[in-house]
């Protein structure tokens, strides 16, 4: 094998899946896309938004049972998972509520799976078997953050295939639990909280005091430098210096990355990070990896 396409987070897109695919050289077979010489990394967040969920999973899917992708967990997906399992303690309850807002996020998904519920348990099924990372020999593949000390503190509880067992999935979902803190900061991204009387919109229009963080910066920031948030936001985040940095973050080889709807044209965020997410701009972006040791902006595909 050549290497490995990231492919990043697309969200319901099968229109720009089959683009990029076929740009990327993955030819149309019986029984999905495959490549002669290489194999698709997809860095999770593959449903929500867009218009067309159950081809997204199809495509995947197939791909996966051919040998010719892998395939993270994202939050998207861990977030399908709680909202379809119900609270063992309160079955008139889910694992993640059903709130207005959360049936907002999740509604491209649940309307195409309206009229095929046994369609929709095996989606939900196949999505708690996607292990929370991948590992190879030179890079390291997880859906938003990397942190040492945190993936340490969960590989005893996790499967052979870096999957969450159906009881880590239960104490996951439990905002009290060490095990939900530590996922969401590996799925989501560390944030930091604003000094107070700071608050910004994202880009769901919901009102925050805290910030996404660029967690593979390591020089000491203030604020804004440090800051995930939309562009007509920044003006709100303070340029005041962080008391307390992050620390943890990031790994010795090539951390591959998603999540953050960034904009613009892509390029590394770091010489150890490689971001492949840029919805911000409703673009479907991946990178070659051909087991180099350095990134190479030369290596973004992007299209839509």
């Amino acid at each position: 094998m050549q290497g490995y396409d990231v492919i990043g987070d697309v969200h319901g897109r099968a229109d720009l899946l089959v683009t990029l695919l076929e740009q990327l050289g993955y030819r149309r077979r019986s029984g999905g896309f495959v490549h002669s010489e290489r194999q698709a990394i997809f860095i999770g967040d593959i449903i929500d938004y867009g218009p067309l969920q159950r081809a997204t999973l199809d495509i995947i899917q197939a791909m996966v049972a051919r040998g010719s992708a892998q395939v993270i967990l994202g939050n998207h997906e861990f977030n399908a998972v709680a909202f379809a399992t119900p609270d063992p303690n309160d079955h008139s309850r889910f694992l993640r509520p059903h709130s207005n807002k959360n049936r907002v996020q999740h509604k491209a998904f649940l309307a195409e799976f309206a009229d095929h519920p046994q369609a929709y348990q095996a989606a939900i099924s196949w999505f708690k078997g996607l292990p929370l990372f991948i590992e190879l020999e030179g890079a390291a593949f997880i859906h938003a953050a990397w942190s040492e000390p945190l993936i340490a503190q969960l590989r005893p509880i996790l499967a052979s295939d870096n999957s969450l067992p159906e009881q880590v999935w239960l104490e996951a979902c439990q905002r009290d639990s060490w095990q939900y803190q530590a996922i969401e900061q590996l799925l989501k991204g560390p944030e930091v909280t604003l000094p107070a009387g700071y608050v910004f919109n994202d880009k769901h229009g919901h009102q925050r005091n805290d910030i996404r963080a660029k967690w593979w910066l390591t020089e000491p920031l203030h604020y804004r430098e440090l800051a995930l948030v939309p562009h007509d936001q920044e003006q709100h985040i303070p340029t005041l210096p962080i008391s307390d940095p992050l620390t943890g973050f990031g790994r010795d080889g090539l951390v591959f990355n998603g999540h953050y709807w960034l904009r613009g044209k892509p390029s590394p965020q770091s010489d150890k990070v490689i971001c492949t997410d840029y919805s911000g701009d409703n673009k479907l972006t991946a990178y070659r990896w051909s087991f180099e040791a350095k990134p190479n902006k030369a290596n973004f595909i992007q299209v839509g």
